[in-house]
């Protein structure tokens, strides 16, 4: 049975799991390449007779930009494959949407605060990533707000969708 308020059957929270370990996948390859990019300046500005870093890029500002620039890849891949498609790759190939509360399954994405509210939550704890124990409280965070959708009922819906008021549905 559909819920009210779900223009289509919702989706199982493993199809939303699979969705999310291939963005995952996705995101991993994205952080290595960043992580490797800013590791470059971090060596370079390695002395190796004090074994201190010089200059502007020391590990600490070093840590604070990757967390700016991981949150905004993050955060824009998230926002800008909903807003053009209600899809992320890994939503693609499991075959669900994103699509608003109350409203049908549109041919295309979701409106930008939508977008917007649902990408912030879902991936906006990256911005911890460079305080103390940010690398372990970032994915716990974007992880309890996926596991969230396990105890929603009737329409199964994450943190980041009770606040984008959207639930993700079988279009396949």
């Amino acid at each position: 049975m559909q819920p009210p308020g779900a223009p289509a059957p919702l989706a199982e929270w493993w199809q939303r799991l699979v969705a999310r370990i291939v963005d995952g996948v996705i995101f991993g390859v994205v952080m290595g390449l960043v992580t490797f990019i800013f590791g470059l300046f971090l060596v370079a500005s390695y002395s190796s007779t004090t074994g201190a870093s010089t200059g502007l890029f020391g590990s600490f500002v070093i840590g604070i930009l990757m967390s700016i620039v991981l949150t905004l890849v993050y955060v824009g891949y998230d926002f800008f494959m909903h807003k053009m498609k209600g899809q992320t790759v890994g939503k693609m190939i499991m075959g669900i949407k994103v699509v608003q509360v109350g409203g049908p399954v549109p041919p295309g994405g979701i409106p930008n605060d939508a977008a917007l509210k649902r990408a912030l939550v879902t991936w906006g704890a990256y911005i911890f990533y460079w305080i103390p124990f940010g690398t372990l409280l970032a994915p716990l965070l974007s992880g309890l707000n996926g596991a969230s959708m396990l105890w929603d009922k009737p329409l199964q819906q994450t943190f980041a969708d009770k606040f984008a008021r959207t639930v993700v549905v079988k279009i396949k």
